[in-house]
């Protein structure tokens, strides 16, 4: 017998296969399958990451949603630069994955070079010289935006 999880990641997966992302409400969804919204949440944060091909965004309060979007297949490349993105980068590595972009044209040169301006060195000196580390996180989630995208 397949778990309340199994079944919640089975129908969030049926609806997904209409079109490339949902917007649920997650207590909606734990009144309709009599649990905790806190379930709903584990099986959106184990089963919906980006690392299997989804974006989860959640918006709070009263009209709150969550908005599920499925990634492109297309996008196994993209997947491999964000795992890149999970340890600090070098402003050097930073700009290499930026061209990267650039060259699919996933990015316009000008957004190319905005973008290794904001990633730069410069941009994000701080006193904890935590700048690699910053720079990796604010890459991954452009890179995620743009999976998005396509």
């Amino acid at each position: 017998m397949a778990s309340r999880s199994d079944i919640i990641e089975q129908f969030i997966l049926k609806t997904l296969a209409q079109d490339s992302f949902i917007e649920l409400s997650r207590n909606d969804l734990a009144k309709f399958f009599a649990c905790a919204p806190s379930q709903i949440n584990y099986v959106l944060n184990t089963r919906f990451t980006v690392n299997n091909g989804y974006v989860i965004e959640s918006v709070r309060g009263g009209a709150g949603f969550i908005k599920v979007t499925r990634l492109s297949n297309n996008n196994a490349n993209l997947q491999n630069l964000i795992n890149l993105c999970s340890q600090p980068l070098t402003e050097t590595d930073g700009g290499q994955i930026l061209d990267n972009l650039l060259s699919r044209k996933m990015l316009t040169i000008s957004e190319n070079q905005i973008l290794k301006r904001a990633l730069s060195t410069k941009a994000l000196n701080n006193p904890l010289n935590m700048e690699e580390m910053l720079r990796a996180n604010i890459l991954k989630e452009i890179i995620i935006e743009i999976m998005k995208r396509s």
